[in-house]
């Protein structure tokens, strides 16, 4: 029994020209039926939306890097797609080694990897070889687990989001780099999700980012950096492990929380070096404060130690030292900010305080909290 199809078997010409979206979507079809893979040999093929189907491995060649092209590439046709590769639905299937380019961000609102559900009509129990398939009413719930899976991917210059997750519950996007996207690198509206190892840069938006709910989501040792929208931007979130990330250079905060129709809750932060934060944007003229390394407002029950704080000015020494701020907090309800370090991390205060605070906060044993940083860059001030 045939479960590995290669592409260019269906009919896929990898010249950088031909319309092989047709041969793409037979090969996925066909594998569907055995849980199968498909195969991308290297070479650039030109593709609208590819509908990724359960259990099914879209894999390619990585050969890419921050400038370069290589190995296997699907490249988008035209800008009247809505994404390039659709997972919504494809319960435990996978893309990974491959090179997702954007067309130069042809069209509007076009994003990398998608998964939307529209409704909640998914019932845990739809697939009918599961021996559980039939549970409670008072068990069911409106969509299932994705265990969808993006892996060492480059996704590079779409119009939307390079990795967009509406309504989803389960997922893992690691080792992947994505950059120079119009939108957001990775945006979140769901549950349950792993986002490591990967490198996020110069997204017109920010590095993660979510404007309705982010949930038992686990961030560790990403690189996000120059990002102009900030760098993990997150409202109405809660049960986040960020941890052991590199901050550099991001558009505003690095690390922005703020509750909304709920607060943030249950977070822990550790291990991360925020450098270069607070870079202008134009939130900055509303709330000064953006100009920060981390900005907490509206938060119960955060834990925040063992991080490091450093200011700088843009590469070859351009621009103004910066952040002017280290840690901004506001309407905080039993939360620690304990053991961080914010020696040279603020140009003019290490901690501002908002208040509006409740209940019993912990804030001590920063070291370097006291005095202010100087636009001099000398250490001993402050700043570097």
């Amino acid at each position: 029994m045939t479960n590995v199809f290669d592409v260019t078997e269906f009919g896929a010409i990898p010249d950088g020209i031909t319309d092989s979206t047709a041969a793409f979507q037979k090969a996925i079809d066909e594998a569907e039926k055995v849980k199968g893979a498909v195969v991308v040999p290297p070479g650039t093929y030109i593709c609208s939306t590819l509908y990724l189907k359960p259990s099914v491995c879209l894999m390619g060649n990585s050969g890419w890097g921050y400038r370069e092209q290589g190995g296997s590439i699907i490249k988008l046709r035209d800008g009247t797609s809505h994404c390039l590769i659709d997972m919504t639905g494809a319960f435990g299937a996978r893309v990974r080694d491959i090179q997702l380019l954007g067309n130069r961000c042809t069209g509007e609102n076009v994003h990398g990897i998608y998964v939307k559900w529209e409704n909640q009509e998914s019932r845990l129990h739809d697939d009918p070889e599961r021996e559980d398939n039939e549970i409670p009413e008072e068990c069911q719930i409106g969509f299932r687990e994705d265990s969808v899976t993006v892996e060492n991917c480059h996704v590079k210059n779409f119009s939307g989001n390079g990795v967009h997750l509406e309504r989803i519950w389960a997922f893992t996007v690691k080792d992947c780099m994505i950059i120079a996207n119009k939108g957001n690198a990775v945006y979140i509206r769901g549950w349950d999700g792993w986002i490591t190892d990967c490198i996020m840069h110069t997204n017109h938006g920010a590095g993660i980012f979510t404007d309705d709910i982010c949930a038992a989501v686990t961030m560790t040792g990403n690189r996000i950096e120059w990002n102009r929208g900030g760098g993990i931007d997150l409202i109405n979130s809660s049960s986040l492990n960020i941890t052991g990330n590199y901050f550099d250079r991001s558009y505003g905060p690095a690390i922005k929380l703020k509750g909304g129709w709920y607060d943030c809750n249950n977070i822990t932060m550790t291990g991360n070096i925020f450098n270069r934060s607070g870079k202008y944007r134009e939130s900055i003229k509303e709330d000064k404060y953006d100009n920060c390394h981390v900005y907490l407002d509206g938060c119960y029950n955060i834990a925040m130690s063992g991080n490091t704080f450093l200011t700088g000015k843009d590469d070859f020494g351009e621009s103004e030292f910066g952040p002017d701020y280290g840690i901004v907090i506001k309407r905080l309800n039993s939360c620690a900010i304990v053991g961080n370090t914010l020696f040279g991390g603020s140009v003019k205060e290490k901690l501002v305080d908002l208040g509006g605070h409740t209940g019993e906060n912990c804030i001590s044993e920063n070291a370097g909290i006291t005095g202010t940083g100087t636009e001099d860059g000398k250490l001993g001030n402050g700043s570097y």
